[in-house]
């Protein structure tokens, strides 16, 4: 779908302008011009080369589906390409959306093959004020920069939950799900300070006045996003850390775990062994043995047995070998 919008002081923003006449639109003084493709045919696509004319890494760049962010300047445009959070992402799979922006002196061209919410929000706000677009491509720039960041937010609170979950369940109900979902949740926080690092690297490069076509207004603007994507960042390394303390914690519980079981069975197994022992001497089938027709043998094999285990019984429990008893 291909949506073009214009602005001039005169006539003020003007929606659905057709393509024919963008062509002048773009060398008119003071006019601002704004071309959105959402999932365009080809046809819509061929306006990127045929009527701007932008170059064919920028376009290989913009068509490609797995792409970091990044910005090249071609002199006469800025070349962004970003990523905002997919509506559907997880905390097992964090997932993005692609969006290119072309940004040159009095028009901006946004790319995307999927519905994009950044660029939703800004053109709803440049209906409610159109005085947006006086600004000239950086304020739409910044608006769109801006909502993709601020939607990034939501998804570190919904990190922190998780982790704050398996953290609890670690410690009470430690299963081996739990080690799936820690793993999951690692490799998206991977994926997610990935992004969040080549688009922080961008939004620096933006700040800095390396770009003729950033301006200083537009440059206060975007400081603002920049330190949300510090933020970003540095939750996402905080958080890989909490993870890794906490799949540490997991397999330490389970370790712990089965060292009790096999101190339990150790203990057991030793107070058999004496126990077989006499068992074993006394099922030994010689005619001569002392206590073999004794009347009493039999009591007197038990109570050996009862008194042999009950010594070793009370000699573990002092010196706090037993499980759950702390030594």
């Amino acid at each position: 779908m291909l949506t073009i919008v214009g602005y001039d002081a005169a006539g003020g923003m003007t929606e659905n302008v057709p393509l024919d006449r963008v062509p002048a639109l773009l060398k008119a003084a003071g006019h601002v011009l704004w071309v959105d493709l959402t999932a365009p045919t080809k046809e819509e696509s061929g306006i990127l080369s045929g009527l701007f004319g932008f170059h064919p890494h920028a376009l290989e760049d913009c068509e490609s589906r797995r792409h970091h962010p990044k910005i090249d300047d071609y002199r006469d445009y800025l070349f962004i390409l970003t990523h905002g959070v997919h509506p559907e992402s997880s905390m097992r799979e964090f997932r993005t959306r692609q969006l290119s922006l072309f940004v040159g002196p009095n028009y901006l061209v946004s790319y995307h093959r999927e519905t994009s919410r950044s660029v939703e929000y800004a053109l709803d706000s440049a209906r409610r004020n159109p005085r947006v677009l006086a600004d000239g491509t950086d304020a739409i720039l910044y608006n769109i920069l801006d909502y993709q960041v601020d939607l990034y937010l939501p998804v570190m609170d919904n990190f922190q939950k998780k982790i704050d979950e398996i953290e609890e369940r670690v410690f009470t109900r430690p299963t081996s799900e739990i080690l799936r979902e820690v793993l999951d949740l690692k490799k998206a926080l991977m994926r997610l300070r990935r992004i969040a690092g080549h688009q922080r690297d961008i939004m620096a490069r933006l700040t800095r006045r390396e770009f003729a076509m950033i301006d200083e207004k537009s440059v206060i603007n975007l400081r603002d996003v920049y330190d949300h994507l510090v933020r970003v960042t540095d939750l996402a390394d905080s958080y890989r850390e909490l993870v890794a303390g906490a799949l540490e914690a997991h397999l330490s519980v389970v370790s712990n775990r089965l060292n009790e079981i096999m101190r339990a069975l150790t203990v057991i197994a030793t107070l058999f062994i004496p126990l077989t022992f006499i068992a074993g001497v006394y099922g030994m089938n010689f005619d001569v043995m002392p206590e073999l027709r004794w009347r009493y043998g039999y009591l007197f094999a038990l109570g050996l047995m009862a008194a042999v285990g009950g010594g070793m019984y009370l000699f573990f429990r002092k010196r706090g070998i037993f499980p759950g008893r702390d030594r």
